[in-house]
């Protein structure tokens, strides 16, 4: 092997385009890190694995520097590779033959001094050290593979291992299998986005006629153009005769002193990663719940929770209890006939605050002047209509946030959306419970309470002396003195007055009660359906956002990793 007394070293030009293309790669590596982490569930596991496997192989071979550059001779049976790998290293090293595969494992030669690590990386334990530091190919890490299209599964296995790590790839055809399709199917258009890494070596041409050659290596350049390697270079040579494998290894030894092989193959890898990525998040960037779907939302499971049937309790209960404390004694009673419609449904905080102060236990989360947080009601279980409502306002609502979202995202989302739909109903339930309804006393039905009793008691006494008097006219006992205002005895203005007084304020009470009731049941409508709403926003809204947030997210990160 011929070499020059010096070797070839980069300019200082090339060393700062180097490490500006270095610093970019590791940017973007950065990127593609920051996108598998974000890729469980949310991409498709070819595209998620592939992201994985380039980020871990990129990882993995940066580890090892560019201080060597890995160059894979790969070609079919009998296409001279292993001849090509003994001429430019200057030594038979490997073995030749054309009938049968005779590269059974991949071997490497090193040129110069190092590599042991990034051999040991790469899986290759048939291994050489040839040249020098001197050497114009040092740094050159040589690999001859196996034939991939070898009848043996191991061989093209170890061929597809090694073709995915490597840092530049020399492919060797023969005139008579240049067009083979296992070839430019298999390899060439997978790796079509690899082209300024890639060399095409037309070997055996001396089986050629001079006339031949030519329109030979013309008609390859084609195919590769086919294939997408537009401008990848054809090197005629001849291992047989010599011809050609000094430019070839003056290529090598270009890309090995410019020290970008590595820099490429891997920006050419991020390159198909980023195309897979782009085609699998689309174009449309995923947005937050918008405020109407979270208003219908919260409206179907208001709906689920009865607030309207608990409200009506709330109103119900303060008529009730109003007649009960400021009705007309009399009739009281009759109001003790019906339950209390608060303590039916289990939301009796007042009567349940009492209990627990007498029986001596205390709730932390009871206020001074409220009492308990229910923990669970009396409320029936959602119905049949109330449940699907809040399924559809579920789908309805995952629809609109993955309108125009990949397929894959918009059924995330909806698995989202209802991860927690089993935990709705008790949810629900303890929202209400934990409701402050408006139910303590106003402090006017004190008073009017005095004032009935007040005048049941006149009431009372007219009635009793109206019957001591007949009792005393039917005895034929002397008269009791009756006085009177104008012509109505006192016990009858007793008697009537009392009733009519009390019947009275009984009106009064009934109106302020009816008009208190309604502001009552507008109070509790109002918190009830904030509690409700929370639920939504807790167990539905805030993970769908979030998820929504990481979409956006990957879809960005793709976007930068798409130079």
């Amino acid at each position: 092997m011929s070499a020059p007394d010096v070797p070839a070293t980069p300019s200082r030009r090339s060393q700062r385009s180097t490490a500006k293309a270095a610093d970019a790669l590791a940017e973007r590596l950065d990127v593609l890190g920051q996108v598998v982490a974000l890729s469980d569930h949310r991409l498709d596991p070819a595209a998620a694995d592939h992201a994985r496997g380039a980020l871990d192989a990129a990882r993995g071979r940066l580890g090892h520097g560019t201080t060597h550059t890995v160059v894979a001779l790969a070609g079919a049976t009998g296409s001279g590779k292993s001849s090509m790998f003994n001429a430019l290293v200057g030594e038979d090293l490997a073995e030749v033959g054309v009938r049968r595969p005779t590269t059974s494992s991949a071997r490497a030669a090193v040129v110069g001094d190092g590599a042991s690590g990034l051999l040991d990386w790469l899986g290759i334990d048939r291994r050489h050290a040839v040249g020098g530091p001197a050497d114009e190919l040092a740094g050159l890490v040589l690999i001859d593979l196996p034939d991939h299209d070898s009848t043996a599964a191991e061989h093209r296995a170890e061929v597809d291992r090694l073709v995915e790590v490597v840092d530049a790839f020399v492919w060797v055809v023969d005139p008579q299998k240049y067009a083979d399709a296992a070839l430019h199917e298999g390899y060439l258009r997978r790796f079509a986005g690899h082209a300024a890494v890639t060399l095409v070596v037309l070997n055996q041409i001396d089986l050629l006629a001079e006339t031949d050659r030519a329109a030979t290596q013309e008609h390859l350049g084609r195919m590769l153009a086919e294939d997408g390697l537009v401008g990848v270079r054809v090197l005629p040579t001849s291992t047989t005769t010599g011809a050609g494998v000094d430019a070839l290894r003056r290529e090598l030894a270009a890309r090995v002193a410019e020290r970008r092989a590595l820099l490429a193959r891997l920006d050419a890898d991020l390159d198909w990663v980023a195309t897979e990525l782009a085609a699998a998040v689309g174009d449309t960037v995923p947005r937050p719940v918008d405020p109407a779907s979270a208003r219908a939302l919260a409206n179907s499971f208001a709906v689920a929770a009865e607030v309207e049937v608990v409200t009506d309790a709330v109103a119900a209960s303060h008529r009730r209890r109003s007649a009960h404390v400021a009705g007309w004694p009399p009739t009281r009673w009759v109001g003790r006939l019906r339950p209390d419609p608060l303590r039916r449904l289990g939301l009796d905080k007042e009567r349940l605050t009492t209990r627990r102060r007498h029986g001596g236990d205390h709730d932390d989360a009871a206020g001074p002047d409220r009492t308990v947080t229910v923990p669970r009601t009396s409320r029936p279980a959602p119905s049949a209509v109330a449940e699907a409502g809040m399924d559809e306002a579920l789908r309805n609502l995952s629809d609109h946030v993955g309108n125009g979202l990949p397929h894959r995202w918009r059924n995330r989302l909806d698995d989202v959306a209802r991860a927690r739909r089993d935990e709705l109903p008790d949810a629900l339930d303890r929202s209400v419970g934990a409701v402050d309804l408006p139910t303590r006393r106003p402090g006017w039905w004190s008073v009017a309470s005095t004032a009935q009793w007040l005048f049941t008691a006149a009431m009372v006494v007219g009635v009793v002396w109206l019957l001591a008097i007949g009792v005393v006219a039917a005895l034929g006992l002397p008269e009791l003195p009756t006085p009177s205002v104008g012509r109505i005895p006192w016990p009858t203005m007793l008697a009537l007055g009392g009733a009519v007084c009390g019947i009275l304020v009984a009106l009064i009470v009934g109106w302020a009660a009816a008009v208190g009731a309604r502001r009552r049941a507008a109070l509790a409508r109002r918190a009830l359906v904030e509690a409700t709403a929370s639920v939504a926003e807790q167990l539905v809204i805030r993970p769908v956002d979030a998820e929504v947030a990481a979409l956006a997210e990957l879809t960005a990160l793709t976007r930068r990793l798409d130079r």
